[in-house]
């Protein structure tokens, strides 16, 4: 992890969304205000059950990363399909 990010209160005002991306990151900044150290701006410890964890992504565009180094899937998704084609329980569904 690298040290601390040192900044002015104007400067993390106008850059507070890319400081807060840096939190999530791991990156601590330590806010001044008129040259003294008032503040910091990091990562939520796990260790404060007071806190809220925060959310890792979810939804379908999580799955879009973890596709990408599946090598066999179009492999895996034909074999699925060629066992549920000839399963015997259901008949397969219909598509128009």
């Amino acid at each position: 992890m690298s040290s601390d990010e040192v900044l002015p209160v104007a400067l993390v005002k106008r850059e507070f969304s890319r400081l807060l991306e840096a939190a999530e990151h791991g990156q601590r900044t330590v806010i001044l205000r008129h040259g003294r150290p008032v503040a910091a701006l990091g990562p939520v410890r796990s260790e404060r059950p007071d806190l809220p964890l925060p959310r890792r992504p979810g939804g379908l565009l999580a799955l879009l990363g973890a596709l990408a180094d599946w090598d066999t899937l179009d492999a895996d998704i034909a074999e699925v399909l060629a066992a549920r084609h000839s399963a015997a329980d259901r008949p397969p569904p219909e598509f128009d």
